[in-house]
């Protein structure tokens, strides 16, 4: 697998812990890197803000488009950008758009493997969040209160 396929599956495997409620791997994939929301680091209460029901999971579904990678000559270092759009459908009510953003990330390769350094969520775009989010600000400081 070449490095930009690796990081490309890196950034989809992101989006699978969170839909699919594995909060271990998420945990394994987030590592030691720095999270922002434009440029700035989250509220501490954003780490258990998500909210989980009764299937194990936020009932969401991160979808990932224009995916850009570009590898260092090197091949240690590594920056992305793609689009985001979180869809979400709770018990009793239709699917909506809860979110649009882009990520921008940084990833740097160790011991032959590929790792977040940096995401960055900026440019958002907010629908309801409030049945993902036990608090919104707490994750997107300028989410409007809904």
């Amino acid at each position: 697998m070449s490095d930009r396929e690796e990081i490309e599956a890196l950034m989809l495997a992101y989006c699978r812990a969170i839909d699919s409620g594995a909060w271990g791997a998420f945990g394994a994939l987030r590592g030691g890197a720095r999270w922002l929301v434009e440029g700035e680091a989250p509220a501490p209460a954003s780490a258990n803000n998500v909210i989980v029901y009764e299937d194990g999971t936020p009932r969401t579904k991160h979808v990932v488009t224009n995916i850009a990678i570009i590898v260092d000559p090197e091949g240690h270092r590594a920056e992305g950008h793609s689009y985001v759009t979180v869809y979400q459908q709770v018990p009793g009510d239709q699917l909506r758009t809860i979110f649009s953003g882009e990520y921008y990330d940084c990833f740097a390769k160790a011991e032959g493997r590929w790792a977040f350094t940096e995401r960055d969520i900026r440019r958002p775009l907010y629908g309801d969040l409030t049945r993902h989010l036990k608090d919104p600000r707490a994750t997107f400081p300028r989410a409007p209160l809904s």
